[in-house]
């Protein structure tokens, strides 16, 4: 999608050789309008090399060398990530905000690290989820001290390893839900008021895995708990939309990944069989034609594709349950694709100069 200045740019030159906006304030225009600095190769390059520096520090220190001593290990651990704090804090000082937001990322992993390694060094036990909670929670105040949504990224990701360790959801702990229930929302929120992209997806993926995380009693009633998760999504991607005016950057992101979760959770609940019908088919095609249409209507490519994807999954849920064989299916969808080609074809032609 074009930027906004690139648009505004389309824009003024229609205006102005419609005599509706005079030239000589073009520039005047533009100049007021301040749009977030875009990653170059030479930065994006070094970026990658932080985080792969900061991998290479937790490799380095993981080797269980017999020759250095234990307490030689942990000092390494906690220089490691002091050097990586205190280098975030000067780029920060030095208004280098990019680098400050990798040196943070590659500390709070440095801190993640430390945590397992630490427990490795001293010989002490303890549940690996509530190791990656801890490192998750440490991102998060990283994140919050520093400023830095990719921080909170790597926060996200901490919370989620920890609610999936070991496969055992949270039988052990007896919790409802997981932690990424609540950090979904919060890393939204956060995306939206640092105006991140990047945390907007972590954000809008998590929010769609955090449903997975419900206690197996609760996921009992599947049907009623994807029900639920679809309409509390659906609730977030109207907020994503309203609010794209003046958080265009994050809350489109957010509108789009929350507007996924919402179909896809509903067409999983057609899956149980108190749901499973010829109705829920209907009721799914219906509401993947209104993201289509939606989605039009506000040029997101996201929301349009995932209501195309709705409609196919919809209409071979359909086919399913009213009994029609896969040749016929196939056969089915062949046609339909070829409707939709040949209508392709006679609208670009149509709109060809």
């Amino acid at each position: 999608m074009a930027s906004y200045r690139r648009r505004l740019e389309q824009d003024l030159d229609g205006w102005i050789s419609r005599g509706l906006v005079p030239a000589e304030n073009r520039a005047a225009i533009l100049q007021g309008v301040r749009e977030g600095r875009r990653l170059d190769a030479a930065t994006a390059l070094a970026i990658i090399g932080a985080l792969m520096a900061g991998v290479a520090v937790i490799a380095f220190v993981a080797a269980n060398w017999g020759a250095i001593p234990r307490l030689a290990r942990f000092g390494m651990i906690l220089a490691a990530f002091g050097a990586a704090g205190g280098a975030a804090a000067w780029a920060s000082a030095r208004g280098r905000p990019i680098a400050a937001q990798a040196l943070l990322s590659v500390a709070a992993l440095i801190f993640a690290a430390a945590i397992g390694l630490t427990g490795q060094i001293f010989d002490i036990t303890g549940q690996p989820a509530t190791a990656l909670r801890s490192a998750g929670l440490a991102a998060a105040l990283l994140a919050l001290a520093g400023r830095s949504p990719w921080a909170g990224v790597v926060a996200l990701l901490m919370l989620a390893l920890g609610d999936f360790t070991d496969g055992q959801m949270f039988g052990r702990d007896k919790i409802l839900f997981g932690w990424l229930v609540l950090a979904a929302p919060l890393g939204a929120a956060a995306a939206i008021v640092c105006r991140s992209q990047a945390l907007a997806h972590a954000a809008g993926l998590a929010a769609i895995v955090a449903v997975m995380t419900f206690d197996p009693l609760v996921r009992g009633h599947a049907e009623t708990l994807f029900l639920a998760a679809a309409g509390v999504l659906a609730a977030g991607a109207a907020a994503a939309r309203w609010g794209r005016e003046r958080f265009e950057g994050p809350a489109g992101v957010l509108y789009g990944w929350l507007a996924w979760g919402a179909l896809f959770w509903f067409g999983a609940a057609g899956f149980d069989e108190t749901l499973r019908g010829v109705t829920h088919s209907v009721a799914w095609l219906a509401l993947a034609g209104a993201a289509v249409g939606l989605g039009r209507h506000d040029r997101h490519a996201g929301v349009t594709s995932a209501g195309v994807v709705g409609l196919f999954a919809g209409g071979a849920t359909l086919l399913f349950n009213l009994g029609v064989g896969l040749m016929t299916s196939a056969a089915v969808f062949a046609g339909a694709a070829l409707i939709a080609l040949g209508v392709a074809f006679v609208l670009r032609r149509r709109t060809a100069p």
